[in-house]
């Protein structure tokens, strides 16, 4: 009777709706769930939200939409720890410690549709797709559906500068509450009201379109890839992997800093033998014109004049740097 009975509610067991993994350290939680046929994920540090249930999927031009009408299919979860020594830097080795979860999204044929990949360190996480053979032949990426959604927007700083403005990555940054921002390029810094510090950006950038972050409404903010001319956002054949997308996460600002996360997440060097080269740290006589102090045209404050190259050789030589970068317009160039 005992067996006829666990047979009976294996049979009736409902299928798998979400799936969580956590970091190395147990602080940071990463939760996937295929509720109401919508691909979707949260993410908590220390029992607190700091990422709210986000979509997932891609948008082909030849496919129906990869996030809606499905089921989650198998799941894997592993341990892994695989430290690496660094060419060069300021760290020797890397502490390469993280919880990996896979997991299968099915449509109603059951047939795999993508695969997500997350990987959940101490000091963050990273996720992508991988998308198979659906279709032979090129595809068209014309939208990718993921989501970033921050709790209490406007009680969350954000440090941010405008994506696709004229001056490209070159603002001083802006600090407001997070519900302020537009379109901003990452790396976008928020902290939350709770001191909690966290940074959103990409890893293994390679044959895709650059992320941006646009503010659809108050909260949330999407992936929004810079497009071709003809508005496709990438040109590609299956099967596809796309780039990480990354959150670092730490009690303070100083733990976005010493983190390691997109080191990890990025490919190992592909170039073999590289100790011909001899890494070294500048200096750029541009600085003193990005604070105002002086101009690049010509004038009282120019800043770049023989005489103020001449400082900074000086300064370099004095306190250890390698070289000067020299980069500003001479007499007769005038205006920004």
């Amino acid at each position: 009777m005992q067996k006829f009975f666990l047979l009976l509610c294996l049979l009736w067991a409902p299928a798998l709706l979400a799936a969580t993994v956590s970091s190395p350290d147990a602080r940071i939680e990463f939760e996937i769930s295929a509720a109401q046929g919508g691909a979707q994920y949260q993410v908590t540090f220390n029992g607190a939200t700091v990422i709210a249930p986000s979509r997932l999927g891609l948008t082909f031009a030849e496919l129906a939409t990869l996030g809606e009408g499905l089921t989650l299919g198998e799941v894997k979860i592993q341990h892994k720890h695989e430290p690496w020594e660094q060419p060069w830097g300021e760290q020797r080795y890397i502490e390469n410690r993280y919880q990996q979860l896979t997991a299968s999204f099915l449509n109603g044929d059951e047939q795999e549709v993508f695969t997500l990949e997350v990987r959940v360190f101490n000091d963050g996480l990273g996720f992508r797709y991988h998308v198979p053979e659906l279709i032979g032949g090129p595809v068209s990426l014309i939208d990718e559906l993921t989501q970033f959604v921050l709790p209490d927007a406007h009680r969350t700083d954000a440090w941010w500068i405008p994506a696709r403005e004229w001056n490209r990555y070159e603002y001083l940054y802006d600090k407001t509450t997070a519900d302020a921002m537009r379109l901003v390029h990452t790396p976008v810094t928020l902290r939350q009201a709770n001191g909690v510090h966290l940074s959103i950006h990409e890893a293994a950038l390679v044959d895709y379109a650059a992320m941006s972050l646009k503010q659809e409404r108050t909260g949330v903010l999407k992936a929004d890839l810079g497009p071709w001319s003809d508005g496709v956002l990438v040109k590609t054949s299956l099967p596809m992997t796309t780039p990480w997308r990354t959150i670092q996460i730490a009690d303070s600002a100083t733990g976005l800093l010493n983190s390691a996360l997109s080191l990890n997440l990025n490919e190992p060097n592909k170039l073999g033998d590289v100790t011909w080269v001899e890494p070294g740290k500048y200096v750029g006589i541009w600085w003193g014109m990005h604070i105002n102090k002086n101009t690049w045209g010509s004038g009282p404050t120019h800043g770049a004049t023989t005489s103020e190259a001449k400082r900074y050789i000086d300064f370099a030589e004095a306190h250890g740097f390698d070289g000067v970068l020299i980069e500003g317009w001479n007499i007769g160039w005038d205006g920004d």
